[in-house]
């Protein structure tokens, strides 16, 4: 080979090197703001709902973490009692202690 040939592979060679070194250097970076959303706390809302009128029907039920929630239809998320969540079914209306401003 010749110089000129030997020239052009060892840049490439290096070229290939940096690339993967900033690529490195970039996904490494953008790992950590990921691990670190993954930690926030879990944030409650109380909702005041007095004089509004809710209509519907318990659309889903979870057990978050621990917590029991039930989902009624676009109002959201409540959290409620292990012995609520237990009576409650999907496809129930919405129960009036629901409708009532949180305490």
């Amino acid at each position: 080979m010749d110089k000129l040939t030997k020239l052009i592979e060892n840049l490439s060679k290096l070229a290939i090197c940096f690339i993967s070194l900033m690529t490195g250097i970039l996904i490494g970076g953008v790992a950590q703001p990921i691990k670190s959303v993954a930690k926030q706390p879990i944030i409650i809302h109380t909702v005041d709902n007095a004089g509004g009128m809710m209509a519907g029907q318990i659309t889903d039920k979870e057990i978050i973490e621990g917590r029991y929630t039930v989902t009624a239809g676009a109002y959201g998320k409540f959290l409620v009692t292990k012995e609520q969540y237990e009576s409650l079914k999907v496809g129930d209306k919405i129960p009036d202690y629901l409708k009532k401003r949180g305490n």
